[in-house]
């Protein structure tokens, strides 16, 4: 699938220390974006950046920070944890250019989270990422606790370029589990 939109230039810059400004701002970001359950504390964020295979990356239009982005490397697959425009951006196809950016080229499928599309918030996201050439899979599926004070949060994987088989599904989860959330 092509994804068409206005050509922007945006750049992708990886973040690695929490003292910088690009870090102040891509944190703040962060923080609006998601809901307490599905994120990070700061410490953990901390912790994390210098992991070789975790990304963590401010995404600029004309040197001002406009979205975020991070992702795991994993054996087989690459996990989007997080993507997120700034709110006041939103509308402006920068989602959708960012996106692309990122998926273009990648040897290996895209797996992120979405919550179920249960209003018209969430179908937009589903809608959003269905539109990008992503496959909604139907598999029950629960991201777990960033800590142990936060719930288990109902979700759905999404994958592109292809839907997961059940077998392939397992597996995915397995490792997101075990690396990402630090399940047993």
């Amino acid at each position: 699938m092509t994804l068409k939109w206005t050509s922007l230039l945006l750049s992708f810059s990886p973040i690695k220390d929490t003292a910088t400004p690009d870090f102040v701002q891509a944190w703040q970001l962060y923080e609006e974006a998601f809901p307490e359950e599905e994120r990070r504390s700061l410490e953990q964020q901390r912790t994390l950046l210098p992991c070789p295979n975790y990304s963590f990356e401010a995404i600029s239009l004309d040197g001002e920070i406009c979205g975020i982005i991070g992702y795991w490397q994993q054996p087989g697959f690459l996990f989007l944890e997080h993507f997120a425009v700034d709110a006041r951006k939103r509308g402006t196809g920068i989602g959708s250019q960012a996106l692309g950016q990122f998926l273009q080229g990648k040897q290996q499928p895209v797996v992120l989270e979405v919550e179920p599309p249960t209003d018209q918030l969430t179908q937009r996201r589903v809608e959003f990422y269905t539109r990008a050439g992503f496959c909604l899979n139907e598999f029950s599926y629960r991201q777990p606790p960033y800590s142990p004070e936060k719930p288990w949060v109902p979700l759905q994987l999404m994958t592109f370029p292809a839907a997961l088989s059940p077998v392939a599904f397992e597996q995915v989860r397995s490792q997101l589990y075990q690396v990402v959330y630090q399940q047993a």
